[in-house]
């Protein structure tokens, strides 16, 4: 099933798989509920049927009550009803429960909050699929192999027993051909046994097989650089299915479903991002044209020489968001004929630490606080953008946001594209909008054509795990696209106290 055309050649195992973000499975998402403003942080399970974690904050309000349900986007039941979120002990303003989610896919989170400034509520979409397999721990394995053991050797004793003693008066020793018979009955219970377990054995080894090959992998794809025509980057989706999803036989034959069509999110079909390896000196965001939402093309900058991770952010009309990844060798050279383009954009240099400055003469401050950033909990990313003279700088929107911020891993193992609204794509949902699951408006859209004069910027985001991290941060001023780059170490989450 779904043996890309150009098997293996996409993501040459360069990230760990997840769902709709690389190593970033969970959702955040800042924005309306109605008269609310709300922050909304969904911890996916790894496996579905599993259970999400939900956490929501009411900012700058007491409700009376808040709910969260789960629903698919395809559900042709009834809608569930909604679990009722409790108050958080020691975090005033948080409510917290927990949801099964029952069925791999395009899911939604519906918040629906409850106070005195009325009723409101927020859809947040999910993209639900298994990511992983759930390992045996060696302890419980052996304790169960002990227990094994101990069954099957009960079992073919009884069997003898039977044979031998069964009918024997009390106080009677059994006959020798009892004896016998009693040791053929445990020889054929014992291999009767063995077979029965190399059955079983076979039957969890198909359907481990099956799961594994069940585990949600984005499409693969493949990309390349072409100097006919101009300086261009090529960047092809190589999975069969996708290639191939008009062809209804074709599909039903390989055991592949209907794909749904690309979606536009924030008025590109496709943001592609390009990270250098390694040092990560050279970062671009690119928006390629396409003609048949396979093949795509986009002008390249005049990125420094090396092999840079691809990452690619697609949205189905589905409301199911993916993460394409692979590599491509970028050769020196200058930039295209055709560059700048448009919306796209680019930057070459390394991280700053708390304060960086634009290309226009601003400077962009991270308020990162005193607090060491540790992975698994609420990062402060938290910025302020200034003037020479110090006045708060006037941004304009910038692809339909205030900003845009990158962040990545130094390992390319981690890699998230965000926004003020938090990791959900505004595409997706519009899905669920457009579906009537809310009566929230879309995050922050209603301000932001008119842009901003307070300068400050703010993206809710954990870092799912430890390590070097650098991000990106782009706003558009006069209207220019500007990039400042920070660089972070974050650690491990210390365990609770016992």
């Amino acid at each position: 099933m779904r043996a890309g055309l150009f098997r293996g050649a996409g993501l040459v195992a360069l990230v760990a798989l997840c769902s709709a973000h690389v190593g970033s499975p969970d959702v955040w998402y800042e924005g309306s509920a109605g008269p609310y403003h709300v922050v909304v942080y969904v911890q996916v399970p790894g496996v579905i049927p599993g259970i999400a974690d939900i956490q929501v904050q009411v900012i700058d309000a007491v409700p009376a009550r808040v709910t969260a349900m789960v629903n698919l986007f395809n559900a042709n039941a009834g809608t569930p009803a909604p679990d009722i979120a409790g108050p958080v002990e020691g975090r005033a303003g948080w409510y917290h429960t927990r949801l099964w989610i029952m069925a791999p896919g395009s899911n939604s989170v519906t918040i629906a909050v409850q106070g005195n400034l009325g009723n409101g509520s927020a859809v947040v979409p999910v993209v639900a699929v298994a990511r992983r397999r759930l390992a045996l721990s060696r302890p419980l394995g052996v304790l169960l192999g002990g227990l094994g053991v101990f069954l099957f050797a009960g079992l073919v004793t009884i069997a003898g027993a039977a044979v031998r003693e069964s009918v024997v008066p009390p106080g009677e020793r059994p006959t020798r051909r009892r004896v016998w018979g009693a040791r053929a009955t445990m020889a054929a219970s014992a291999l009767g046994l063995g077979l029965l377990l190399a059955g079983g054995k076979v039957w969890w080894d198909r359907e481990d097989s099956a799961f594994q090959h069940s585990l949600y992998r984005p499409f693969p794809a493949v990309a390349s650089i072409t100097e006919t025509g101009g300086r261009l980057l090529h960047f092809a989706i190589a999975d069969s299915a996708w290639m191939r999803r008009g062809d209804a036989e074709w599909l039903r034959s390989h055991g592949d479903g209907v794909w749904t069509p690309l979606l536009t999110d924030h008025g590109k079909l496709m943001h592609l991002f390009l990270v250098r390896e390694t040092d990560m000196l050279g970062f671009a965001h690119l928006h390629p044209a396409t003609s048949d939402s396979v093949h795509f093309v986009a002008r390249l900058p005049p990125l420094p020489a090396g092999r840079y991770r691809v990452f690619a952010d697609l949205v189905h009309a589905s409301g199911f968001a993916q993460t394409l990844a692979t590599t491509v060798d970028v050769p020196a050279g200058t930039a295209d004929p055709g560059w700048p383009a448009g919306d796209d954009s680019y930057y070459v240099g390394a991280g700053a630490g708390l304060s960086a400055s634009l290309p226009g003469g601003a400077t962009i401050t991270w308020e990162q606080g005193t607090d060491q950033l540790v992975s698994g909990a609420p990062a402060p990313l938290h910025f302020s953008v200034r003037e020479k003279d110090g006045r708060p700088a006037v941004l304009e929107p910038y692809l339909g946001m205030m900003a845009h911020a990158v962040v990545a891993r130094d390992d390319g193992k981690v890699f998230i594209h965000l926004h003020p609204m938090g990791t959900v794509p505004a595409a997706a949902q519009a899905v669920f909008e457009q579906s009537g699951q809310s009566n929230a408006a879309m995050a922050g859209m209603p301000d932001m054509p008119q842009g901003s004069a307070s300068g400050r910027l703010s993206f809710p985001y954990a870092f799912p795990e430890p390590g070097r991290y650098r991000i990106w941060v782009q706003v558009r001023r006069s209207g220019s696209v500007e990039t400042a780059a920070f660089d972070v170490l974050v650690g491990s989450q210390s365990p609770p106290a016992s």
